[in-house]
């Protein structure tokens, strides 16, 4: 299993160097508080990035030769996708705080934050079961489209809107009630789609197929 994982997260570390690379912040004078959001706002984009190329890589038909389980794949798969989501959570939360401090716009970047990270988490999720569903060719075009429209919408209004230090500038803090039954969701979702992911797997053989 530690195999598995050190492979997959050489995906999870490279697409973060490359899609959290803040050099459209740099050309347009963002500053820190756009690096932040940036980095909020395309969290999607570099975890289904990683999803997608970790999965186009992976050689399914290898895997069942050797001892170990399809579950033990599937969690493994999963709970990295997982960890990936709440470690970039802590360190977007702990940028935030720095960067604007205790303030009025923490507050509400910090519900962007939790906004974001609430739909990324079952989104990864899908990502898995979709590939072991349909296979990791069928996959590639949805999932590039959604990586474009997020990169055109983050480059296209997205940093500028929620960079203002006006706390109406930006976004206003979501009621923390609906932020933790969001969390709640999302994580039931999560946990729904790890329950389900199993079965996908072991009744489709369109991911040992060749991307």
């Amino acid at each position: 299993m530690l195999t598995i994982i050190r492979r997959n997260l050489f995906f999870y570390l490279t697409h973060l160097a490359t899609f959290g690379l803040p050099l459209w912040n740099w050309a347009f004078n963002r500053g820190r508080r756009g690096l932040v959001v940036y980095l909020t706002l395309m969290a999607p984009v570099w975890l289904c990035s990683s999803v997608l190329w970790s999965e186009r890589s992976e050689s399914y038909s290898f895997l069942r030769m050797l001892p170990i389980r399809d579950s033990d794949v599937i969690k493994a798969k999963l709970r990295l996708g997982l960890a990936a989501v709440f470690i970039y959570w802590v360190l977007l939360s702990l940028s935030t705080l720095l960067v604007w401090g205790p303030s009025p716009a923490f507050f509400a970047r910090y519900s962007l934050i939790n906004l974001v990270g609430a739909a990324t988490l079952p989104l990864v999720a899908l990502c898995y079961v979709g590939i072991w569903r349909f296979g990791a060719r069928a996959m590639t075009a949805p999932i590039l489209v959604f990586m474009v429209v997020t990169i055109v919408s983050v480059m296209g209004f997205g940093v500028v809107r929620w960079r203002g230090v006006d706390f109406g500038y930006g976004l206003r803090a979501t009621p923390w009630l609906l932020q933790v039954l969001l969390a709640t969701a999302a994580i039931l979702l999560w946990l729904l789609l790890a329950r389900l992911a199993p079965k996908v797997k072991h009744n489709n053989d369109a991911h040992l197929r060749l991307p």
